[in-house]
């Protein structure tokens, strides 16, 4: 996450299937399209992708992304049942949380 002025920019990347959208959830806010670098069109390209935060307010928060692939399924969240056998991070693949302070 980078700073600019009074906004932060989140930056991450998605890869997996090819990928439709990304959003990101500051706390339990309602979720927000992210923007796709889409310079390389390979279908099975990682994705960067960034939002912007204008005018967070000062303290804790959370920061989750997910993605949809093209046919339409969204990346699950850490507790969904089909995820919640597996053993890394790597291997489930689910939504990402991040704990920030803003100061």
């Amino acid at each position: 996450m980078t700073k600019a002025e009074d906004a932060y920019r989140v930056v991450g990347a998605a890869w997996g299937a090819p990928i439709d959208k990304v959003e990101v959830q500051i706390d339990d806010g309602p979720w927000q399209e992210a923007t796709i670098d889409r310079t390389d069109e390979s279908p099975y390209a990682w994705r960067i992708w960034s939002w912007d935060w204008p005018n967070p307010s000062p303290g804790e928060h959370t920061v989750t992304s997910r993605a949809t692939d093209t046919a339409g399924h969204v990346q699950p969240a850490m507790d969904d049942p089909w995820i919640t056998g597996k053993h890394t991070y790597w291997e489930s693949n689910g939504q990402v949380t991040r704990h920030i302070t803003i100061g």
